[in-house]
């Protein structure tokens, strides 16, 4: 089988969870056989002959669209990897200290069912928007969809309005890690004691930004004795944030900002942590926290996005804008045993390998459509 991948244009200069996924794909499509070959969304001329396309992220709506109808137009089959959860939580707190009227029903009506109106108003609004339009039409094109889990095929269906019938075309498949990392467990990073003489440490993963929540983090756990390090870089476009978390932790103390490492060293670290923590405000699930479940570490994570269809009920879950409930799920993942269940069950269900083998039988039900049904992983 020959297969083409088609990704944002700016996928290798900017990356992002969409591009390890398919980048990581398409080796472990190749290991499986498929003769694979990747383009930018700006690369739509000379399309090679293949027998299927595939095209990642619905959330660059407009190039992802333009560059479905040019594999329409060459009369290739296409596929939908949609990585897609909304951020309306988020844009919930935003309204809440930048807009008066939401901020006055927050505190007349109490701030969940404030939420509740806004998310409700916000998708009643969706479907006037151009990017909404663009989205759906995406879902409805592509000969199937390849969600990351259930949880997101039932948000898709939801948020853009699609009979029950899209989920027979809907293939779950996972997100994953590299086993050739974390299996065996990983070892402690000697070179990381030996810079800094830590260990048994609260470790969050992940580029400094407010949507990953590094400031609730350290407001949760900032009279808690025990360290916490925080390996990434700050998004460029917020520096700002990155400043702000780096003042309260210096307020705090016992807080290390290590910046980006090479994605190698990174099982030696999470072996020496005791708990990773990402109360982010959505994850589908989160990389690194597969990581660190990998590497034997206790997972604390957010409860929004898809985190409960990878780690069910082996990990600690909080609410980003709760930190009383960040620290309560700190505080009860640092007093567990560590959990080998958990790292168990993502080295049997969540790798690229897994992912590969998921996606292949999605795209020979793309080509067999009478044999649809058996595509549903």
């Amino acid at each position: 089988m020959q297969v083409l991948l088609i990704i944002r244009e700016d996928a290798h200069r900017n990356l992002g969870g969409d591009t390890i996924q398919m980048l990581k794909t398409k080796a472990a499509l190749e290991d499986l056989g498929v003769s694979v070959q990747a383009r930018g969304t700006d690369q739509m001329a000379d399309l090679p002959a293949c027998d299927l396309s595939h095209v990642f992220n619905i959330q660059t709506a407009e190039s992802s669209w333009a560059a479905f109808q040019s594999l329409q137009r060459a009369g290739m089959p296409t596929v939908l990897s949609s990585i897609y959860w909304d951020m309306l939580e988020h844009d919930f707190e935003f309204a809440v200290t930048q807009r008066a009227r939401w901020r006055l029903l927050a505190r007349t009506l109490g701030k969940s069912r404030a939420r509740e109106l806004y998310i409700s108003w916000q998708r009643r609004k969706a479907p006037l928007k151009a990017k909404w339009q663009t989205q759906r039409r995406l879902l409805q094109h592509a000969l199937r969809v390849l969600p990351n889990s259930q949880s997101e095929a039932d948000l898709l269906q939801k948020t853009f309005a699609l009979d029950d019938d899209f989920q027979d075309k809907v293939s779950v498949v996972p997100n994953g890690i590299d086993t050739d990392l974390f299996d065996p467990v990983p070892q402690p990073s000697r070179a990381f004691m030996q810079e800094h003489g830590w260990r048994d440490f609260v470790l969050q993963v992940g580029a400094i930004s407010p949507v990953k929540n590094q400031l609730g983090l350290i407001e949760a756990l900032y009279d808690l004795p025990v360290p916490l390090v925080f390996v990434g870089q700050p998004v460029a476009a917020m520096p700002e944030y990155a400043e702000r978390c780096k003042a309260r932790a210096a307020e705090r103390g016992n807080v290390l900002f290590a910046g980006r490492l090479p994605h190698e060293e990174l099982p030696g670290i999470y072996a020496l942590a005791a708990v990773h923590a990402l109360p982010s405000w959505r994850e589908t699930p989160g990389l690194v926290s597969l990581e660190a479940a990998a590497a034997g570490c206790r997972v604390v994570t957010t409860s929004i996005g898809s985190t409960r269809d990878y780690f069910g009920d082996l990990a600690w879950y909080c609410h980003p804008d709760d930190l009383v409930s960040i620290r309560l799920a700190v505080e009860a993942a640092l007093k567990a045993s560590p959990l080998t269940t958990l790292r168990q069950r993502v080295l049997q269900k969540f790798t690229w390998q897994c992912a590969a083998e998921a996606t292949l039988a999605a795209y020979q039900a793309a080509l067999n459509p009478t044999r649809g049904a058996e595509g549903r992983v």
